[in-house]
């Protein structure tokens, strides 16, 4: 793994940089790969792009499930959709730009897999590579995308973005710029329960039940449950994987986490169920 998995509210990174002058409508869509990605070549948007007074630039990714949940961790298959988050730390920059690529680890083979571009954002493919990757100068430094988790036995992905931000006269100089990548993992399988209350069924494939509710998600201390009837139960925590990690009686239906290990974890009370990030 390059990186630490992707923490709820978002990683940020001391980041930036991408290519604003002939590459302003997005540099893959003119045939110029940026990321600084395996295969990408050796020039990206930190070759080309310096001088500015912006400081550094800030890069934050964020991957959440369509349920509004971030992830380290991604389900073979499923869709998410990820959240890039470009600022400075000086001055006023006149926009911000980005273009991203995932590359499988194994072997650094693209996925390909961004769909429904938001505002501002277009799906670009070059040497049969495809990216996300900027249409103008965006003011807010805000771009969102979906993405298609590969098949199982896909292995780590990793997301290599350049973003930048940029004066707006039209060239190169005065603008600042930088490199990030963030690697997230596979969910493991199914596992069989070794504590003698059944198998889990695949903890990762089963969707939270409706009338159950965490908060704060992600947590830092305390999960406190909402939908039960009875606040007192006995509450089991498994990681995906399916290993019981914490068993504990609930009070007031409000669980203790503050000793679990950053990660995400499936919170079951009786045959209910919810997940839940921990911080």
């Amino acid at each position: 793994m390059k990186h630490n998995y992707l923490l709820p509210i978002g990683i940020l990174v001391l980041a930036g940089g991408i290519l604003f002058q002939s590459n302003s409508s997005g540099p893959a869509n003119n045939g110029n790969r940026a990321t600084g990605a395996p295969g990408d070549g050796g020039t990206t948007c930190v070759t080309c792009h310096s001088g500015g007074s912006f400081g550094t630039v800030n890069i934050g990714l964020t991957i959440n499930t369509d349920s509004g949940n971030a992830v380290t961790e991604y389900m073979p298959g499923a869709t998410y959709s990820l959240a890039v988050d470009v600022s400075a730390t000086s001055g006023t920059p006149s926009g911000y730009g980005f273009q991203m690529i995932a590359l499988q680890d194994a072997g650094n083979t693209p996925t390909n897999s961004f769909q429904n571009a938001g505002s501002g954002v277009q799906l670009s493919t070059t040497a049969s590579r495809q990216y996300a990757e900027h249409t103008s100068a965006s003011g807010t430094g805000s771009f969102t995308v979906d993405w298609v988790a590969p098949a199982s036995g896909a292995g780590d992905v990793t997301f290599y973005i350049g973003a930048n931000a940029v004066n707006g006269n039209g060239i190169n100089g005065g603008d600042n710029a930088a490199l990030f990548d963030l690697t997230i993992a596979e969910m493991g399988g199914d596992t069989t329960d070794t504590t003698g209350n059944g198998d889990p069924n695949g903890l990762f494939d089963a969707p939270a039940a409706s009338r159950l509710s965490a908060f704060p998600n992600p947590a830092v201390d305390v999960v406190q449950v909402n939908g039960m009837e009875d606040d007192e139960l006995t509450g089991s925590i498994y990681s995906l994987n399916g290993q019981l990690v914490k068993q504990t009686k609930m009070s007031n239906g409000a669980i203790d986490v503050a000793d679990l290990e950053t990660g995400v974890y499936v919170l079951f009370i009786g045959e209910q169920h919810v997940r839940f990030v921990k911080q």
